[in-house]
């Protein structure tokens, strides 16, 4: 399972997890900083995902064809970066 680590701190020790757990992992866990924002989607403990940082929307959630689930969305998105 993958964590978000909160601290800064450089004794393993002291670390702090976002879902609590810690600072002694179960073996196998790994963990990602909080300042690692692009590896947050790779968060798959339940308590920790709630303080994973999401970046733009999933390309399930878009569709380019009208009247369809998430046509707006594209539409947003693509008003955004300057197109009609």
């Amino acid at each position: 399972m993958i964590h978000i680590r909160t601290d800064l701190e450089i004794e393993n020790s002291k670390r702090k997890f976002a879902c609590g757990i810690g600072p002694a992992l179960p073996d196998g866990d790994t963990w990602v900083g909080d300042t690692q924002a692009g590896l947050h989607h790779m968060v798959d403990c339940p308590g920790c995902q709630p303080f994973a940082v999401r970046l733009g929307t999933p390309i399930s959630r878009l569709s380019s064809q009208p009247g369809t689930k998430g046509y707006d969305r594209f539409v947003e998105i693509a008003k955004s970066w300057g197109y009609e």
